[in-house]
Parts: structure tokens; C-alpha cells; sequence
């Protein structure tokens, strides 16, 4: 019976501790202060004071600690969406998806997973960042992107490498029957404002402010982002190039040739056979695939 007992309050005491570490810091006076006075008056009571700390004082830094520790995870994970958006708007972000989603796993990195299609869903249009002279506004458009970036980073340098495919068909026609198996290490990125680049300086640009949007793009540009031994290695796609990539992870070489080919103007078609070869042979080189499937 005491072996029930003390599960039974270990239990309870695991229950009480985790809501007061969960409970969402204020924001109301413009800095994060914990809400001292909703603790459960049992677990202050069961706390011993320290030197110089009351017992709800010592619970806190808990409270305060536990989500300083998640916001970290998503700048780290996301620090192009954290810089656009300003660390005082992210964390709000922050603070909600993680009250929707706890943290569930040993692996604190992985409290980041899902929070980019969540912040995708919640954007209102346009977003407001505070700023250190007001509220500016940026466009939604912009931070959806940024956050599909910083996701598709995170994903790429998450997984192990594999093994390249290095193909072997001679023959023609089975080429074209043949359907190559993307690998999870590499992806292709389309963009509308130059972040990928913005991406790359932010680690010169100290600050907690938003850094200003850069001017939209004059077309869109894409990019391949693939898993390296120790990076995220990215690399500039042409328009068509990056068209038959993505073509190619859903249909077989021959359809997705076929598509690309409906699509393109008679003067593109002209250039194609040659253009083709020699991003067949790219995605190859870059570690696109990892074999085939009939």
C-alpha cells in the first residue's frame, strides 16, 4: 500500500508541477513576468524556501526557465521567420503553439516539429511586429515563406545521408518507365522576396528587433537545398529546372518530361533536350534521388 501511496503522490505531484511550468508568462507591462498568484497553493506550500527566494519565487524561475528554453529551440530552428517577425512577436506565436502542443518527447529539438504549418494557419494579414519606433506591418505572403524555409532547413539537416543514386539504364525506353525515388535530404525552394540570402546574414545582424522585408523579387527564384556532411548546402535552379525536379518526384521520367515539354514555349522546347540532360545529370549530383521504382 505504501508503494501506491508514493506512485500516487508522485503522480500528483508531476501533474501540479508540470501545470505551473505550462502556465503562460504575461506580456501585458511589454517584458515576460510569470503569474505567480495562479500556482496551486499545495505545491507553493510543499516547496522549501531558499537563502534568498521564496518558495513561489523559486517555482518562477521555473515558470520563466521552461519557456525561455522553448522559445531558444524555435529561434534556433527557425531564425529567418524569428528575425521578420522580431523575437517579442515570435514568442507570442511561440507561447500559443506551444500550449497547443507540449512538448512530448526527451529530444528538445523536436518541440520545434509542426510549428511552421501551425504559423502558416494563424497569420492574419498583414502581420504586426513590434518594432523599437511602432508597430510596423509585414506582408503575410512574406513571413509564410520565411517559415517554409527555415522548416525546410530544419528537415533536410535533420536527416541522416544517404546513399546517392548513380544509374545504370541503358536503355531509353526504360528510362522514361522508370520513376526515381526522391531523397529526404534534398528539396527544391521557390521564393518571392531574396530570404534565402537574408538567411545567410542574419548571423552578422545581432538584435532582437525585426529586420526590414527586402523588396520583393522582380520573378521568383528557386533553389535546391541539400543535406551535406556537415551543412545545408543550397544551389540556384533555373525556372524549368527546378520545375522538372519536382515533376520528377511524382511522375515517371517520361511523364514528367512530358509534362515539362506541354508546358514550355516552342523557343524552350527548342533548347529542352539538351537543358534536360544536363539537370538529369545535376539532381543526380546533388544527391536528389536514391533509386529507382518501376
Amino acid at each position: 500500500m505504501s508503494d501506491d501511496r508514493d506512485a500516487a503522490w508522485l503522480v500528483d505531484f508531476q501533474r501540479r508541477f508540470s501545470s505551473m511550468l505550462r502556465a503562460p508568462l504575461d506580456r501585458s507591462s511589454g517584458t515576460l513576468r510569470a503569474v505567480r498568484e495562479r500556482y496551486d497553493r499545495d505545491l507553493v506550500d510543499g516547496v522549501t524556501p531558499g537563502p534568498t527566494a521564496t518558495p513561489v519565487e523559486r517555482l518562477a524561475i521555473y515558470n520563466r526557465q521552461y519557456w525561455f528554453r522553448l522559445f531558444g529551440v524555435l529561434h534556433g530552428a527557425f531564425p529567418l521567420t524569428t528575425r521578420l517577425l522580431g523575437h517579442w512577436t515570435m514568442n507570442d506565436y511561440a507561447a500559443r503553439f506551444f500550449l497547443e502542443h507540449p512538448p512530448r518527447h526527451w529530444d528538445i529539438d523536436s518541440a520545434a516539429t509542426d510549428f511552421d504549418a501551425f504559423l502558416s494557419g494563424v497569420l492574419p494579414e498583414p502581420v504586426t511586429v513590434l518594432g523599437p519606433t511602432g508597430q510596423p506591418t509585414v506582408e503575410s505572403a512574406a513571413v509564410r515563406e520565411a517559415v517554409t524555409i527555415d522548416g525546410a532547413y530544419r528537415r533536410v539537416f535533420s536527416m541522416s545521408p544517404v546513399p546517392h543514386f548513380r544509374p545504370a539504364i541503358a536503355d531509353p525506353a526504360e528510362l522514361m518507365r522508370t520513376r526515381l525515388r526522391p531523397s529526404p535530404t534534398a528539396l527544391v525552394l521557390e521564393e518571392r522576396w531574396p530570404l534565402v540570402r537574408l538567411r545567410d546574414e542574419l548571423s552578422t545582424v545581432a538584435g532582437e528587433v525585426p529586420v526590414p522585408l527586402p523588396p520583393r523579387l522582380p520573378e521568383t527564384q528557386w533553389w535546391a537545398l541539400v543535406r551535406q556532411p556537415s551543412a545545408t548546402g543550397r544551389f540556384p535552379l533555373a525556372r524549368r529546372e527546378a520545375q522538372l525536379f519536382s515533376l520528377l518526384a511524382k511522375y515517371s521520367v517520361g511523364e514528367a518530361l512530358a509534362n515539362l515539354e506541354a508546358d514550355c514555349t516552342n523557343e524552350e522546347r527548342a533548347r529542352l533536350p539538351v537543358q534536360v540532360q544536363q539537370w538529369l545529370a545535376r539532381s543526380v549530383d546533388l544527391g536528389f534521388w536514391t533509386g529507382t521504382d518501376q
